[in-house]
């Protein structure tokens, strides 16, 4: 949408970028919380797991290795009573029958194995704790009962750690996400500062890049690349329009002289009002092919096209056209080359070519064409020994209505090398000028088939 005169663009903010982003950060860190927990848990658990055994196989299974009775145990726990008032760890012994033989913790015989129990320490809430019952070769129940106080604390703290590393996280999120989005809003000023310049009609505005690295380098590059595209494209835009101006004017003046002449009671000379709207329908008809081959709406046949007989086919035609110029057509080096292309435009695209060589060199000027395959391209050459072309006019020529200085005032479109470059860049290819000495070589790249893939029509070369 154009921007309205005398607005200003909207400038942006950080909005709610932050604000999710600080959200979503505190989710992931009280997620990392639970799991740090959960991971906590678990080694303390086994933890308790792995004491539980080694107290058990140490009471059970003593360095001497005899039999404990379970008098010993009962002795043994007797003594532990008297020695640790306050332990973490419980003694307990059960006979067959479940009554308790000795320990004093109120708590009822557990099944064999890792178990967890709830039990009255002396308080009177319960608590809870982790049993390993084992069977004794004569059949009583040893259990030793550990307190969890490490998990209980551990679970306790909890809400509290979650919470903090939540608000926390919130904190830091969103105030890592502010600086972030302020440090980005202020790299990109800079573009769209050069965007409203260019919609304001400055082209020669780029974005500056001394202040910018990484991503945002790459970018602005980009963008200036694209905008040095776009400057260019307008400039030939001008030009062209102010050279179609131009030539549209010479014969529209001629037209209106002879038809003044007929207003003034004289014979009014209609072949040369007919060259002169001739002249005018012929530039119109160029633009109309240059802008359908350019634009891709011309209806194309691409397929397999040999390229030999098509140059052979054309040599044959333009030949009496540089003869009648005074020069001849010479026809030099033939491949077999195969290429996926139209034949009509390429058959054009030889036309023009040589036509200009007949149009526009001094008479007595010949021209000799070749066709070669080199590596994945085939490349069809046209030298002519004419006064050929400065390096500034290369890559003029090419462009609509242009000439070159040698041209002087010979008629015609302008719109020949045009087409030629429109012809070859829809075959993705290149068109070259260069220095022929003396004189101008042509050279046009065009990519070839797989010469396995395609059978190439053979037929003798001309000398």
């Amino acid at each position: 949408m154009p921007l309205t005169p005398g607005l200003a663009a909207p400038r942006g903010g950080v909005g709610r970028l932050a604000i999710q982003a600080g959200i979503a950060f505190a989710l992931a860190m009280a997620a990392v919380g639970m799991i740090a927990f959960s991971a906590a848990d678990a080694w303390v658990s086994s933890r308790i797991d792995a004491s539980l055994r080694y107290h058990t196989a140490k009471y059970l299974a003593p360095p001497d290795g005899h039999r404990v009775t379970d008098a010993e145990l009962i002795e043994r726990i007797a003594d532990w009573q008297r020695r640790k008032v306050l332990s973490e760890r419980t003694y307990l012994l059960f006979d067959g029958q479940g009554r308790r033989l000795a320990g004093r913790l109120e708590l009822g015989p557990p099944a064999p194995g890792l178990t967890d129990v709830s039990f009255y320490g002396g308080g009177r809430s319960p608590q809870t704790g982790r049993a390993m019952a084992t069977r004794t070769p004569g059949g009583s129940l040893f259990v030793i009962v550990q307190h969890s106080e490490a998990a209980e604390n551990l679970h306790a703290l909890l809400p509290s750690v979650v919470l903090l590393i939540s608000l926390v996280a919130v904190v830091m999120g969103v105030s890592a996400t502010l600086l972030f989005a302020r440090l980005t809003a202020n790299r990109l000023l800079e573009t769209q500062n050069a965007a409203d310049a260019i919609a304001a009609g400055d082209l020669s505005r780029r974005i500056p890049t001394d202040r910018l690295d990484g991503m945002f380098a790459v970018q602005a590059h980009s963008l200036n690349r694209m905008l040095d595209r776009m400057e260019e494209l307008v400039r030939a835009q001008q030009l062209f329009s102010s050279n179609l101006a131009h030539d549209l004017r010479t014969p529209l003046t001629r037209l209106r002289t002879l038809l003044a002449q007929g207003a003034g009671g004289r014979p009014v000379p209609y072949e040369r009002a007919e060259r002169e709207c001739a002249a005018i329908i012929a530039i119109f008809d160029a633009l109309l092919r240059l802008a359908e081959i350019e634009t891709g709406r011309l209806p194309s046949a691409m397929a397999p096209l040999p390229l030999r007989p098509l140059i052979e086919d054309v040599a044959d035609t333009m030949e009496p056209v540089l003869a009648d110029h005074g020069g001849r057509l010479d026809v030099g080096r033939l491949d077999d080359v195969t290429i996926t292309g139209d034949a009509d435009l390429i058959n054009q695209l030889l036309i023009n070519l040589l036509e200009n060589v007949a149009t526009h060199t001094p008479a007595g000027t010949s021209a000799r064409l070749s066709l070669e395959r080199d590596g994945e391209a085939a490349v069809i050459t046209i030298r002519d020994d004419g006064p050929g072309l400065a390096p500034g006019d290369r890559q003029r020529v090419v462009r609509p209505f242009e000439r070159g200085a040698a041209a002087g005032d010979v008629r015609g479109s302008g719109l020949g090398l045009a087409i030629a470059q429109a012809i070859v860049r829809f075959h993705r290819g290149r068109l070259d000028l260069g220095e022929a000495a003396p004189g101008l070589e042509v050279r046009v790249r065009i990519p070839a088939n797989d010469p396995l893939s395609a059978a190439v029509p053979a037929g003798p070369a001309a000398a």
